[in-house]
């Protein structure tokens, strides 16, 4: 039996630790009842265990992503190649749904998709920086131009909703897959001093690892409590990672940059608590698989954390306010000196995610979208 095709379109950042990439590979492996063509724009080491699991990957540069008032003639070469390559795979392979994985490859996908008549199916991932202004004329086309929106969690539907009134038209709330035989339940952290708070991620000013560093990392170190941070880092060639390892300068070995691990759960099995101090998110993976591991979260009150940590889980951490980086030290302290507290969080996270992140229901609720989007219904 031939399975139907779906045109995946992906846009990589370049960074290792990405976990929008991670999130939609770990999707794409899972598919029963559909193929999956991705079509990508860097040669990465994701896109070659892509190819080794058997999915067929085009790889196409692209500068369309860097915006068109830096570069308009690039720019508008990437979309007319773009749109050459999308239609030309569409048609070959018969697909009837192309899925945009951000904002970025729903622009790219958006001429193709209705040249072809294909439907398209776009994952928003993530929020708007608060700091900026809302571009929501760009936003309301891209949702109307959508036939569906995936989005992670209600709270990021809601807020969505705010920019743009059209953002909830048609769409589905599908959170992210965290496999539970990757990510296994840790009981106790019991034997490996100091406690560790881990920070995961990309280091960016977005994850907020320089203000963690300056504001709360002191108040865990005077209390014998290390700041592990892993996550791509070269302070050589990336400025706020240089101020990064400034901040972290005075600590000594109380703050340690890891750089980019592939053993994130095990250095979840060794850490007390995972902390996230973004400025802004949508659905942090980090958060999610560390309720997995069964280790409670602190977290700013940033998209989904609210609802994850507090109304679906019943409490697997713990939410501040943003920016009260006192609240923060102190909820990471009591779950280091309450070793009840922190496994009471950890199994409530570990019980949800089982729930929630559960491989085969989240990928089940893809396919089923792509089944009626392919079906014209």
């Amino acid at each position: 039996m031939t399975l139907p095709p779906v045109l995946f379109v992906i846009i990589q950042s370049g960074a290792l630790a990405n976990g929008g990439i991670s999130s939609i590979s770990q999707i794409i492996a899972r598919l029963e009842k559909h193929r999956p063509i991705i079509l990508t724009d860097k040669e990465t080491g994701q896109v070659g265990e892509w190819r080794r699991s058997g999915i067929e990957v085009h790889v196409l540069p692209q500068a369309a992503t860097s915006g068109l008032a830096r570069n308009p003639l690039r720019a508008a070469r990437s979309y007319w190649r773009y749109a050459r390559a999308i239609a030309h795979l569409v048609r070959a392979s018969g697909a009837k749904v192309i899925h945009a994985n951000d904002p970025g490859a729903m622009q790219l996908s958006i001429f193709p998709a209705k040249l072809t008549g294909a439907k398209v199916a776009f994952n928003i991932r993530d929020t708007i920086d608060p700091g900026r202004r809302p571009p929501r004329a760009r936003y309301r086309a891209l949702f109307a131009a959508a036939d569906h929106v995936f989005y992670l969690t209600q709270d990021m539907a809601d807020r969505w909703a705010k920019i743009a009134a059209n953002a909830k038209s048609a769409f589905s709330v599908t959170y992210s897959v965290v496999d539970p035989d990757i990510f296994p339940a840790s009981t106790s952290y019991a034997g490996h001093e100091p406690p560790i708070v881990l920070l995961s991620g990309l280091i960016s000013a977005k994850k907020g690892q320089l203000e963690f560093l300056r504001e709360v990392s002191p108040v865990l170190a005077a209390h014998g409590i290390s700041t592990w941070i892993a996550g791509d880092f070269d302070p050589s060639r990336n400025a706020y990672m240089a101020r990064c390892a400034e901040a972290a300068a005075p600590l000594g070995e109380m703050a340690q940059f890891l750089g980019y691990r592939s053993d994130i759960p095990q250095l979840m099995a060794r850490s007390a608590v995972v902390a996230i101090p973004s400025r802004y998110e949508g659905l942090v993976r980090a958060m999610i698989e560390a309720m997995s591991c069964q280790r409670p979260v602190v977290s700013f009150d940033v998209c989904s954390a609210r609802e994850i940590l507090e109304d679906r889980s019943g409490g697997a951490g713990t939410v501040v306010m943003h920016g009260d980086y006192p609240a923060m030290a102190e909820a990471i302290l009591r779950y280091c000196r309450d070793p009840g507290l922190a496994a009471a969080a950890g199994q409530k996270g570990r019980s949800t995610a089982g729930k929630l992140f559960e491989p085969g229901a989240v990928v089940s609720r893809y396919e089923d979208v792509y089944r009626v989007l392919g079906s014209g219904a």
